[in-house]
This record gives C-alpha cells, structure tokens and sequence, in this order.
C-alpha cells in the first residue's frame, strides 16, 4: 500500500512538473506568473526526486531479473540529472539577486555525483549493452561539469539559469516517455522506434535549448544587464 502511495505520488509530482514546465518558459521573464510558476516546478522537481528514490531502492532491493536491477540504477541516474540543474540554476539566479556564490558544499557533492553517476552508467550499460542507456549517460558529466565551471569563473547568469532548467525539463520528459509508455500504459515499441522515448525530448528540447540561448544573447546585447528579472514581485 505504501509503495502504491508513493508511486501514485511520484507520478503526480513528475506529471505536474512536466505540464507545469512550459509556464516559465512562455511567461514574461521576471513577472510575477513566471516567478510563481517557477517555484512551483522546483518543488515538483524536489518531490519527484524524494518520492522517486525509496522506488529505486525497492526495485533494486528486491529485483528478481537482472533487467530490473538495471531499471533501477537507471532511475536513480535519472533523479541526479533532475535534481542537480534545478539546484544549481536556483543557485546561479539566488546569486546574481543577492550576490551571494554559487557553490557551496551540496552545489558541489551534487554536481559530483552527476558526473560520477553518469561515467558509471556508461559503463554499465556498455557492459549489460543496454544502448539506450549509453545515450543518456553524457548529460550527467556535462551538466556536472558546467555546473563547476560557472560556479568558479561565472558568466552570464540569466543564460547559466535558462539552461539548466531547460536540462532538467528535457531528463523530466524522458523519465516519463520511457517510464510511462514502457511501464505504465504498456506499450511495447519495436525495432528503431525503442529509441523514440529516449531521444524525443533531446530533439525537441535541445534546439529550444540553443534558441533560448540565442535569444538570450541577443537581448542582452541590446539591454544592460539586470537583476530585475528574478527579483520577487
């Protein structure tokens, strides 16, 4: 009953987080509906994640094939790359509002354990030849990595933030394509289109990525720089 609970919970939190995801990003940066929204996602986010971890575990603990056993470090993977560009994109706009550093001790063990736990994946996966895995594993050490280099020489924050909760958005829709379909609704995909969960989010959130960040840039070369747009309301 209680893993029925949490499981019911999880899905919720990451369903509402993935719906919830597109206010911020259509809202007017710095206004009250995309501070509010945004706020909101992180906790989904959090939540996800708590709710996410005692399911991993159980699935581990009590993984009866080895396929199981893989499912379940592959959701605990899946909880580092949600957890750690939120944490660090609150951090990167908390700083540039207050002044305040990036890093600081969990910044840092979170952004280790990203790189760490997709170094790991890889090569776990290439061992069990779980392809899909392999695909997914750069993003840890990426994000891990960026993260650690904005926190020490900086830059331009509002594009650091942008970023990171684009990420986290992307690892959000691929939990719950792979997952949902595979999982809860039972749909049994074949030949190439096994791929399609795993690299639909990326081809449809990557190029958002790189256009959020073109549009960045080219308002910021035209606006002086401000802190306004995550100053609460």
């Amino acid at each position: 009953m209680a893993l029925r609970l949490a499981l019911a919970a999880h899905l919720a939190c990451a369903f509402g987080a993935a719906v919830l995801f597109w206010v911020p990003i259509a809202a007017a940066k710095g206004g009250p509906l995309h501070l509010k929204a945004g706020r909101l996602y992180v906790r989904l986010i959090y939540l996800t994640a708590l709710t996410g971890a005692p399911l991993a575990a159980w699935l581990f603990a009590r993984a009866a094939e080895p396929a199981a056993g893989r499912t379940a470090c592959f959701l605990t993977y899946l909880i580092a790359i949600l957890v750690m560009p939120v944490y660090h994109g609150v951090r990167v706009a908390r700083a540039a509002r207050t002044g305040l550093p990036v890093t600081s001790p969990v910044h840092t063990i979170l952004s280790l354990a990203a790189i760490a736990a997709g170094v790991a994946l890889c090569a776990l996966a290439i061992g069990w030849r779980e392809w899909p895995y392999v695909l997914l594993s750069p993003v840890g050490p990426v994000m891990g990595v960026r993260a650690l280099v904005y926190a020490r020489r900086g830059g331009p924050w509002r594009e650091e933030h942008i970023v990171a909760m684009l990420m986290s958005g992307i690892a959000v829709y691929t939990a719950l394509l792979v997952f949902g379909l595979g999982r809860t609704l039972g749909v049994q995909l074949t030949g190439a289109g096994v791929y399609g969960p795993w690299l639909l989010p990326a081809v449809v959130g990557l190029p958002l990525v790189l256009w959020c960040i073109r549009r960045e840039r080219a308002m910021s070369a035209t606006t002086p720089s401000t802190f306004r747009m995550f100053r609460r309301p």
